[in-house]
């Protein structure tokens, strides 16, 4: 029983590793680790937000109020149907307004079966020191302890791992 544990537990840590069949675009950071919350800002916008490191995650996802959004149908018309404007709220009430363009709509599934339509924008990051650009959906998170929930796609982008037993190792400080 416990050489099937171990073999498990080995297959595992090699499945998750970022540099098993990985890009070299990740091989050539170098990795770095962070503690599973950790601050987070926005790059050019003075606001902190706390961040949930969630390997269990495909994609980012961030807290906004979406105050003007195209329909869905609309997308594919570049001219009007891709720009949207949302805020930002951090746990200090600290908000920001961001206007920008949807890169790509995205089909969550619900725990209940269905379907929910989340817009997907493009930000740039400032988590520990690094600046990471990547895609992040857009939905309401007031009701999760986190505004901010970085998956796996930009951890992997960026090189990092995630330690589960620590928290807040390093600050949200970039030279933006």
């Amino acid at each position: 029983m416990l050489n099937k544990l171990v073999a498990g537990a080995s297959a595992a840590i090699l499945m998750a590793s970022p540099a098993f069949g990985d890009s070299a675009k990740t091989a050539e950071k170098e990795r770095f680790t962070l503690g599973w919350l950790e601050h987070v800002r926005i790059v050019g916008l003075d606001i902190e937000l706390d961040a949930k490191l969630d390997t269990g995650a495909t994609t980012s996802s961030i807290h906004a109020v979406i105050l003007e959004k195209p329909k869905r149908d609309e997308f594919d018309d570049e001219e009007n149907g891709r720009d949207i404007i949302f805020k930002v709220i951090n746990e200090d009430g600290d908000e920001r307004t961001i206007d920008t363009k949807i890169v790509r709509w995205a089909s969550i599934k619900t725990k209940k079966g269905g379907l929910v339509h989340r817009p997907v924008v493009e930000l740039e990051f400032c988590l520990g020191g690094r600046i990471i650009k990547d895609e992040v959906t857009l939905a309401d998170r007031a009701h999760f302890n986190y505004e901010t929930l970085i998956g796996r796609n930009m951890l992997k982008s960026a090189g990092i791992i995630v330690d589960s037993s620590d928290i807040y190792t390093k600050k949200a400080r970039c030279n933006e």
